[in-house]
């Protein structure tokens, strides 16, 4: 998808991204083959996006996520999705209700886990240094937000796919947990029906010395920051058929694979 893009400089807009497809200019390759005079676009532009897509070819061959995020819009910064997906973190944040972060759900090429508070949240700087993409629901409203009050110094990267963002773009009006449903992303049904509410106070019980509900809280993050990589590849791949993209759709994992993975976290947690 990515080196089908042509959304890296000021001036050129769906409608011209649109022209150039049309007119057999459907990749970088294609542009730099073109002739001035058969691109569908006013000779100023053309020169400023040949630049642009040179810049943007030395960034994804030196897998600099952040540069290319720079290039493009913040909304088609979800082009980069296919590109670095075996390099991102799907992240979702939980926390006491108020300022106090207690639990991060992850999924990146380690597995699914969660950090917790009073155990290895501390890690959590260093373990995103290491990725180049993040995946979130609303993260840009609330979990980068809160992770950048929490840990200092830290910032979200730019190279970020909002799912809420992008699903909203495909007609999806509501939360994470609609979201899920309405594309049969599934859960236990013991988790069905739990929302951030829960994990607030399934977290207070912990703290009053309710074991239990620390698992079923731990059980729950895993389910939320799992599922955003189904929902981002079913997003992805629907807006390439809307946009009519010049692009493959990604493959998704099987769910058994990623069931098998929340299992074995949640058994290392009780072994802990």
């Amino acid at each position: 998808m990515i080196r089908s893009t042509f959304r890296l400089t000021p001036g050129l807009g769906p409608w011209m991204e649109s022209r150039l497809w049309d007119a057999g200019v459907r990749s970088w390759d294609d542009l730099a083959a073109a002739a001035p005079a058969d691109l569908p676009v006013p000779p100023g532009t053309a020169l400023r996006l040949r630049e642009a897509v040179q810049r943007a070819r030395a960034a994804l061959d030196a897998g600099d996520a952040e540069a290319l995020a720079l290039l493009l819009p913040r909304a088609e910064r979800w082009r980069l999705y296919a590109a670095f997906a075996d390099q991102a973190c799907f992240l979702d944040v939980e926390t006491d209700g108020g300022d106090e972060v207690t639990a991060i759900g992850l999924l990146d090429a380690a597995g699914p886990r969660v950090l917790l508070s009073g155990r290895d949240l501390a890690e959590f700087p260093r373990l995103a240094a290491g990725w180049k993409l993040l995946v979130t629901f609303n993260g840009l409203s609330f979990d980068v937000p809160v992770l950048q009050r929490w840990f200092r110094g830290w910032r979200g990267p730019l190279a970020h796919v909002d799912l809420c963002h992008l699903w909203r773009r495909l007609g999806h009006r509501g939360g994470l947990k609609l979201l899920e449903k309405a594309q049969g992303v599934g859960r236990p049904a013991h988790l069905d029906g739990l929302s951030g509410l829960d994990a607030v106070r399934l977290w207070s019980a912990w703290r009053r010395g309710d074991a239990a509900a620390l698992r079923l809280l731990v059980e729950y993050n895993l389910h939320d920051a799992v599922n955003l990589r189904a929902l981002a590849d079913l997003g992805y791949n629907r807006m390439i058929e809307r946009l009519r993209l010049p692009a493959p759709p990604v493959r998704a994992p099987e769910p058994g694979d990623l069931r098998a993975e929340v299992a074995r976290a949640l058994l290392a947690l009780d072994a802990g």
